[in-house]
């Protein structure tokens, strides 16, 4: 948090979105709270109403979270956990494509909306599955955070730190608890590689490796490293053909260390197959490592995979904060670090804080949403 207001003090006309959701989130961690913890917890004896937004095209919505979620045990992509023991109904929903919300709806037994904002005063939260709208998510999630619903937000985040600025200053001034988090930071192999570091000594490398062929989308390790290590990092690059439709791509993140702790490397690099994940930690004193298969069941899949972030979600939903704002803000920071480090520098490492606010990553789809929309 020092190192934070430090920065905002040096560069005053970098952080104009920043003040009040730093400021919100530094008295949040001084009572040992999340900034916005103060939101009162859902209390009903029914479930939760959730809104689904962006549920077609490349949405957890179709992938995974309808299935955990579908009444009556129908599948929605290739199967269900069939147990109702989530506190969580989807009964409104919204897509770009009209289409693809009507199709999902009827699955989830819930109503389709002609507007992605007239869920608004009709759901407990809601929450943005897709990918391709994420360029345009500061605007279409402003309705909800302005209303004091709690939205759960897809990654990766924002485009922009301007864009991810403005959402975060919204959140901290109506008190809106949101949540933006990748799919690895609720794994089980997080808490369980932290523990196996006390065995190693000193840090001297890590290697990843994760399946993906793009960069935004589904390079989950960018996520899950700094959940393990910690979010003190000073440089990230990204050697990659192209972020959005790889056929090599590597990244990597500089931690500061501390505390005895010398600097440390951490590289990630894309597999075309295989593990969805692997750690391998060098340390002075030996190397410990983590790992996640691809399931053949997806039942197992949906458990080990997918539940645990649905977990943390409805705990959004309830009213009670996943992470301080400013972590959201500094997962959003190291993901644009890396792509100005591709598309600007040529895979050279670049300082965390120093990409422009107003410098946008490429979307992959830069024509998905129209202005149309916000009319």
């Amino acid at each position: 948090m020092d190192n934070l207001q430090s920065d905002m003090n040096r560069n005053p006309k970098e952080y104009p979105a920043r003040r009040r959701f730093i400021a919100a989130a530094a008295a949040g961690l001084a009572a040992g709270l999340s900034p916005d913890s103060s939101a009162a917890p859902v209390k009903s004896s029914r479930k939760l109403r959730i809104g689904a937004l962006c549920v077609g095209d490349g949405s957890f919505w179709a992938y995974s979270w309808g299935d955990i979620l579908s009444p009556d045990g129908k599948p929605v992509n290739r199967g269900t956990l069939e147990t109702g023991a989530l506190n969580m109904e989807v009964t409104h929903v919204w897509d770009i494509n009209p289409k693809e919300a009507e199709k999902f709806a009827a699955l989830m037994g819930a109503k389709t909306v002609r507007r992605y904002d007239e869920m608004v005063g009709q759901v407990d939260g809601v929450a943005f599955g897709g990918f391709f709208e994420i360029p345009w998510q500061h605007r279409l999630a402003r309705p909800y955070i302005e209303a004091g619903i709690p939205t759960y937000l897809g990654r990766p985040f924002a485009y922009s730190l301007r864009d991810i600025d403005a959402l975060l200053d919204l959140a901290a001034k109506h008190n809106t608890p949101i949540m933006a988090t990748d799919i690895y930071e609720h794994l089980y192999g997080v808490r369980t590689l932290q523990g196996k570091l006390k065995n190693i000594g000193k840090i001297e490398c890590v290697n990843g490796t994760c399946l993906t062929n793009d960069y935004p989308m589904r390079f989950h390790v960018l996520y899950m490293a700094p959940k393990i290590f910690g979010f003190d990092i000073q440089k990230v690059s990204l050697f990659t053909d192209d972020p959005n439709a790889s056929t090599y791509l590597v990244g990597a993140l500089l931690f500061k260390g501390g505390g005895g702790q010398p600097p440390f490397p951490c590289t990630m690099s894309m597999t075309p197959t295989g593990d969805l994940y692997s750690f391998v930690v060098s340390g002075t004193s030996g190397i410990e490592t983590e790992r996640l298969p691809q399931f053949p069941n997806w039942r197992d899949d949906l458990i080990v995979h997918h539940l645990p972030k649905l977990l943390d979600m409805q705990r959004t939903f309830e009213g009670k904060s996943y992470e301080p704002l400013d972590i959201i803000r500094k997962k959003t920071e190291l993901f644009l670090t890396g792509f100005f480090s591709a598309t600007e520098r040529g895979g050279a490492p670049v300082d965390v804080g120093t990409v422009p606010v107003d410098w946008r990553a490429r979307p992959a789809r830069p024509d998905w949403v129209s202005e149309a929309v916000f009319k």
